[in-house]
């Protein structure tokens, strides 16, 4: 196929790039450091690069799809239709984005909303077909949502204690003395040595393969999606492929400890990180070739075009009229509406800017801590406000649990009452990930459970409370009593993104703030909320955020859930005016249809009805019309005919995909 230079297309693309870069800037700074530092998000890393090669296969389907030379309804009211459908997607998804903003998990809520946005703003600057082509590319970018830490803790345990077992049982086949044992944290396997020592493999979420596991299902989605097969192949290559790479990590379990029972503990755990979770997602994707180009008979990456003999017979004409092959792309004329588009999109986009949501409250000098090796020197200052009726205090800093963590910081301060009252608590935690800063609920309920033990709290409440009004910022207050002695704990939490003054200089830290109190009366926790309440929003403000939101920012999340609702309302209907639309396009294509007197136009337009489950080409339109007819027609006078038809909308062309490249095909608009 013959491409022009086209450079409408190119500012369209850069208009949708740059739009969804400059709003969404903040979340991909935030995924991308997560992803650099936890081994839960690491995967994020190579979802752009899959989406780029995915688009570079379907490029030549893109690029016929946004030209206007195959379409003859740039007029048709169903256009409006689209822009409107396009316009309320963009605002529904940045009014989630919004909201997103003042809840407990707003990262989560920022990137779900991120593939609603591009696909209205794909609407608006292109057209349905298009984003039909873009679709399985922009549902794609659900893979950059963070893993929720709860449910990723809960698998990861789960799956921890499954591989446990298992490789247990094969070691113990095979005559390795090994001892299983469930910690409170992770199953432990015990290797026994010859002098009588055991070495411990702990189990945890990282040996899991949740990690592995996670980014292996993004490679089979994409395996399965590129191969030019049909649906079954592509079905049983990704469920073919998640018990492949479970497999696989059991087998690197057993060939650890056996490594360690042969050469040592040092060799062993050398071994262990060479055999990481992409080296597993490397071996499985590579089995996953074997058997599919063996077994099924896929070809992945081998091309399966058509082959047509007659293409350069038409090395004039847009299309081939025999197989249907679109040959030559003209670049489309920028259009005043498409201009508009652009000048639109990019005025809306820098006022966005302007009253862009802050993903997480930053912090200024105020709230500084200085973070050096845990066996070196520290200092503290500033961390806390002083609160009248109160006297803070520094108590320690938990050291071994800042290693076991892999946190920056895990400190402990107290304010004492000056008017007998309990005191209370603060924990402040700072690590480069989310990840490492674990849930309280998850820790002391989920992890216990998901290990086959039962917890040793109960839980007595737990519910998200909102702190602060500008900018919104919302904390989780969980409660619960011990069950080995009588205790009452009430936690009111949250997370923030800080700045924190580091030995390396000023840096960007999830900081988990807890602040806690305790009681010997189980009916009091109720009464202790209202007690952490004030201290923990003077410890918010104190934290004093570099920006405050708009009165704009603070009403939509606020009233977002109505807003989501009414928009999406809106949208709905939008969409019932459309399908109405196309039934009225029916009805009269049928009447004109049926008022056709001329034998052989009517015969052409039943050819082209019979072929509604094939490919109707020119060429195969003729050989229907001889079937039906009994008569020759020759293909020009018949692609005029065609194109009266089209132009009063009986029939219409569409752009197909066969094998990553554009053909013509005909179909009746009844």
């Amino acid at each position: 196929m013959k491409i022009r230079n086209n450079p409408p297309l190119i500012i369209k693309t850069l208009v949708l790039l740059i739009a969804t870069s400059a709003l969404y800037w903040q979340d991909f700074v935030i995924i991308t450091n997560d992803a650099l530092h936890s081994d839960l998000s690491t995967h994020i890393l190579v979802i752009p690069l899959l989406i780029i090669y995915i688009i570079y296969r379907k490029r030549k389907i893109l690029i016929a799809t946004t030209s206007n030379q195959f379409s003859t309804t740039q007029h048709d009211k169903n256009i409006l239709i689209k822009d409107i459908t396009g316009t309320l997607l963009c605002i529904v998804a940045y009014l989630i984005k919004w909201y997103g903003s003042s809840t407990f998990q707003p990262i989560e809520y920022h990137i779900a909303s991120l593939p609603i946005f591009v696909v209205g703003l794909t609407l608006v600057i292109f057209n349905t077909q298009t984003l039909r082509s873009l679709i399985f590319s922009i549902a794609f970018l659900y893979f950059l949502v963070p893993p929720p830490t709860r449910l990723a803790l809960e698998a990861g345990s789960v799956l921890a204690t499954l591989n446990a077992r298992i490789a247990f049982k094969i070691l113990k086949s095979i005559g390795i003395p090994v001892i299983l044992s469930n910690t409170y944290m992770s199953p432990i396997i015990y290797l026994e040595t010859l002098s009588g020592t055991q070495i411990p493999f702990a189990i945890d979420v990282a040996c899991s393969g949740l990690y592995s596991f996670i980014g292996f299902t993004i490679f089979a989605v994409f395996i399965a999606y590129i191969i030019r097969d049909p649906l079954y192949k592509k079905i049983t290559i990704f469920a073919m492929g998640l018990p492949i790479i479970y497999s696989l990590n059991i087998i690197r379990i057993i060939m650890i400890v056996i490594i360690g029972h042969v050469s040592g503990p040092n060799i062993a755990f050398n071994i262990f990180h060479i055999l990481g979770g992409w080296t597993l997602i490397l071996i499985g994707t590579l089995v996953i070739f074997i058997i599919s180009e063996k077994a099924l008979n896929i070809q992945i990456f081998k091309s399966k075009s058509r082959q047509c003999n007659r293409c350069n017979n038409y090395e004039d004409a847009k299309y081939c009229m025999d197989c249907g092959k679109v040959l030559k792309i003209y670049p489309n004329k920028m259009s005043r509406n498409d201009l508009l588009k652009a000048v639109f999109i990019t005025i809306f986009t820098i006022l966005l800017m302007f009253i862009q949501v802050p993903v997480f409250a930053l912090t200024e000098g105020a709230a500084e801590v200085f973070i050096q090796q845990p066996t070196g020197v520290y200092t503290i200052t500033k961390i806390l406000p002083e609160i009248e009726e109160y006297d803070v205090r520094f108590v320690y800093r938990d050291v071994e649990f800042e290693k076991i963590s892999g946190q920056n910081a895990s400190l402990t301060f107290q304010y004492l009452s000056k008017t007998f009252k309990k005191p209370i608590w603060i924990g402040i935690e700072v690590a480069p990930t989310k990840l490492q800063l674990h849930p309280w609920e998850v820790c002391l309920i989920t992890t216990p459970e998901t290990h086959g033990r039962e917890a040793r709290v109960s839980q007595l409440d737990l519910r998200d409370v909102h702190l602060l009004d500008n900018p919104p910022l919302t904390a989780r207050y969980f409660a619960f009593q011990r069950k080995d002695y009588n205790e009452t704990q009430v936690i009111l939490y949250w997370y923030i993104r800080s700045t924190f003054k580091t030995a390396e200089g000023h840096q960007q830290k999830w900081t988990k703030i807890s602040v806690i109190q305790f009681t010997n009366n189980p009916n009091e926790y109720r009464n202790m909320e209202e007690e952490l309440l004030p201290v923990a929003k003077a410890i918010a403000n104190y934290w004093q955020p570099i920006t405050n939101w708009s009165w704009i920012s603070l009403t939509i999340a606020k009233n977002g859930l109505i807003m989501i609702t009414i928009t999406t309302f809106i949208l709905i209907i939008i969409i019932l005016m459309a399908f109405r639309n196309d039934i009225e396009k029916k009805t009269i294509a049928k009447y004109t249809h049926s008022q056709i007197s001329n034998l052989d136009d009517l015969q052409i337009i039943d050819s082209i009805k019979a072929l509604e489950k094939e490919t109707a080409t020119v060429s195969k339109i003729a050989k229907k019309y001889k079937e039906i007819s009994g008569k020759d027609l020759e293909l020009e006078r018949l692609r005029i005919k065609l194109k009266v038809a089209e132009n009063i909308k009986i029939i219409k062309k569409k752009i197909i995909n066969v094998n990553d490249e554009p053909y013509i095909s005909w179909e009746t608009n009844f």
